[in-house]
């Protein structure tokens, strides 16, 4: 828990914005100019089941709510894994929601509006209003994290898609016949450059597991085999992002969520990747990390909530 003492603890038009990723629930009360009176981590426990994780996430928001009382607490935004149809109803394979109306539970717990998204989209929000995106209306945020999703912004508008589901990047195929994916399919960019499909590999070639942030510090010290792992990694998201590249040309590609922690060893040979897959078609496109880390998606659903009552 991190309480910004410099803040002043009484800030009208605050926001509560929670990030409910497949492993961890990032929680925050958001002051208008982007800053973060209150933030908190918890785990998300979804193998206690769907109802369960509701609950929690109900009673975080109400948690980060009633933790402000002297501050005037406007809205709630949720940012989710997991798709979000146009009615606000979230499928989760990694939770296990399906059709989840969970802004209507939170709503009704803490009598505000709830503003729901998929947590890759607010990201790109975050990262447009307050991060490495500020001014331009062109890009592609990219989320690495347990699994992978991507946002696309063209002429400063989210393209959601027909049916809510534009941006899966994680799912298209890069290794064929590859390895099964959780989606059904085989050889998905997931199975290859995620925190899943890297702790699957890992256990996969050596026996014994290996979380993602451990083989993540390896890399960053050099250790061969991880370095190996990682670099097939790499090229596999190169050949995702060129696809996405030929497709919507963007001006900036923003690489976030927890793999993006490499840094310049996931920068670096991405954009040796990028280069060497490019064709004549293909324009440059910058790529950056997220200026706000992991909270990028706490930020965008901080903006979704106040875009309710402005």
């Amino acid at each position: 828990m991190t309480d910004r003492a410099e803040i002043s603890a009484y800030r009208p038009g605050a926001v509560v914005a929670l990030d409910v990723g497949a492993t961890r629930i990032k929680a925050a009360v958001v002051a208008p100019d982007g800053s973060r009176l209150t933030e908190r981590r918890y785990p998300t426990g979804r193998a206690d089941g769907p109802a369960a994780v509701l609950r929690r996430v109900a009673d975080i928001a109400e948690e980060m709510a009633a933790g402000h009382a002297a501050t005037k607490i406007l809205a709630c935004g949720i940012g989710t894994c997991g798709t979000v149809d146009l009615e606000g109803r979230v499928t989760s394979v990694n939770i296990g929601w399906q059709g989840a109306r969970i802004g209507d539970a939170i709503g009704d717990r803490l009598g505000l509006r709830v503003a729901v998204l998929n947590d890759v989209r607010a990201g790109a929000i975050g990262e447009g209003g307050f991060g490495a995106a500020q001014g331009e209306s062109d890009y592609v945020y990219v989320a690495l994290g347990t699994g992978i999703g991507a946002a696309i912004v063209s002429g400063g508008r989210m393209l959601p898609g027909a049916h809510g589901h534009a941006g899966e990047l994680g799912h298209i195929g890069v290794s064929q016949p590859g390895r099964p994916c959780a989606c059904g399919s085989n050889g998905c960019l997931e199975t290859l450059m995620s925190a899943v499909g890297l702790e699957a590999r890992w256990l996969e070639a050596h026996g014994s597991p290996l979380l993602a942030r451990q083989i993540i510090d390896q890399v960053l010290d050099g250790e061969p085999a991880a370095t190996a792992l990682w670099e097939e990694s790499v090229a596999a998201l190169a050949a995702g992002l060129l696809t996405m590249i030929s497709l919507v040309d963007p001006a900036a590609i923003v690489l976030g969520g927890g793999l993006a922690s490499a840094g310049p060893r996931l920068i670096e040979p991405l954009a040796a990747g990028l280069r060497a897959g490019a064709r004549p078609f293909h324009a440059g496109a910058d790529l950056r990390l997220a200026a706000l880390g992991d909270w990028s998606a706490c930020a965008g659903a901080a903006i979704a909530a106040r875009d309710l009552v402005t």
